[in-house]
């Protein structure tokens, strides 16, 4: 009778040491799931920054062409008023010229 108790017994330490090894490998496989999730978010990670920093670098480089392309605007608004002041002169200067020659 005790030899059939420690038969079963020892069945079912077998049994449990098999359900530890199975609870280990997959606890193994986990651990390499972590590992790999890990990995992958440090690489997303530090693309969104790369694609963070090119970004910050198109919108110096698009304030940089709008304060040009402003300035260019303003020198262009200057020059019409020159021109319109020049045309002004030569339309009184031949007025002039006109009075004079008659």
């Amino acid at each position: 009778m005790l030899s059939q108790e420690l038969e079963r017994l020892n069945t079912v330490i077998e049994r449990k040491n098999n359900e530890i090894r199975a609870l280990g490998g997959e606890i193994q496989e986990a651990q390499e799931n972590i590992r790999l999730s890990n990995a992958q978010t440090s690489k997303l990670s530090q693309e969104l920054q790369d694609y963070r920093s090119k970004f910050q670098a198109s919108n110096e480089e698009s304030d940089t062409y709008r304060q040009k392309i402003q300035k260019l605007m303003n020198e262009n608004n200057a020059l019409g008023d020159e021109v319109r002041n020049a045309q002004e002169n030569l339309r009184l200067s031949a007025s002039q010229i006109g009075k004079l020659n008659n």
